[in-house]
């Protein structure tokens, strides 16, 4: 009967297979999610709720009260990078850093400090190099509260009601290097743009590609930040249309200087993006001590 057979008249038994396949993955990958959710419900009403971070108990929501997060960093901060500022500032003005060179996306929402918050460091470590994917959903659901908390501020309406930049808003994470992906076997920034565009009922995008394989930032050897991604990102040919005339949201677990996110920016906006801003787990230039090599790494 050659390439055409019974009810698939008007399609190729080859396109025919690889939908069948693709439909199949998507189901199989449905059910497994309903029943790890239907399991952990399960579990919640059998046993008390354990918190995610120490397997200790949580009195409410999924984290016990020493690794309980909270939605965005105290004030002041920066209204374009989310840092700092000092406590003399009203909260939104821009530090001097972007008054003096306003790159990268227009507004950066981060959770909180890396440095101040070690139950946030935990989190950004334990999904990183713990294999803890599962952090994943629960993180982007308190970012989803920071992106309406923040919208809500950045456009003064008080209910909380955000009017889009653009007709679509995207999340786009910010990819991870090879190297990276193949030690963890999965892209953190990926499983974070995926959660929370399901949490808000938007749409995640894997638009983005590295050009080369530089060193990681923060590797021994690295040249300057900047220097080290400079070109590093364009944005893939079969996503340019959905990029032209949206709002990009980058999504990424820490931001240190601000660099790979300008680049991705910039790839974007080239790309024909209206507006592009950035949320983040965790902003690498909080008071207090502790490194950041870990996290960047």
């Amino acid at each position: 009967m050659g390439r055409w057979s019974g009810i698939e008249n008007c399609v190729p038994l080859s396109f025919s297979s690889v939908a069948i396949g693709a439909f199949a993955r998507r189901a199989l990958r449905l059910a497994r999610d309903e029943l790890v959710e239907a399991t952990r419900d399960g579990a919640n009403m059998l046993a008390p709720r354990l918190c995610l971070v120490c397997n200790r108990g949580a009195e409410q929501g999924l984290f016990c009260a020493e690794h309980a997060l909270g939605i965005g960093p105290d004030p002041p901060r920066c209204g374009r990078c989310d840092g700092p500022l000092p406590g003399s500032f009203p909260d939104g003005e821009r530090c001097a850093t972007c008054r003096r060179e306003p790159r990268g996306p227009s507004r950066t929402l981060a959770l909180g400090d890396y440095r101040d918050s070690p139950s946030l460091r935990e989190c950004v470590l334990a999904l990183k190099h713990g294999g803890r994917r599962d952090l994943a959903d629960p993180l982007a659901a308190l970012l989803a509260l920071r992106w309406q908390k923040g919208l809500a501020h950045l456009t003064g309406d008080s209910k909380g009601v955000w009017r889009p930049l653009a007709p679509r808003e995207i999340f786009v994470p910010v990819p991870l290097h090879p190297f990276r992906r193949l030690e963890r076997g999965y892209d953190q920034a990926q499983l974070l743009a995926r959660a929370l565009a399901d949490h808000l009922g938007l749409h995640a995008a894997w638009a983005l590609k590295r050009t080369s394989d530089s060193l990681p930032q923060g590797s021994p050897g690295c040249a300057s930040r900047a220097a080290n991604v400079r070109g590093l990102f364009r944005v893939r040919w079969r996503q340019h249309a959905r990029v032209r005339g949206a709002h990009v949201w980058l999504v990424d677990d820490v931001v240190t200087s601000g660099a790979t996110l300008e680049e991705c920016a910039r790839a974007l906006r080239r790309a024909g993006a209206k507006a592009v801003d950035a949320i983040v787990l965790a902003h690498a230039g909080g008071r207090g001590s502790g490194g950041v090599a870990d996290a960047e790494r």
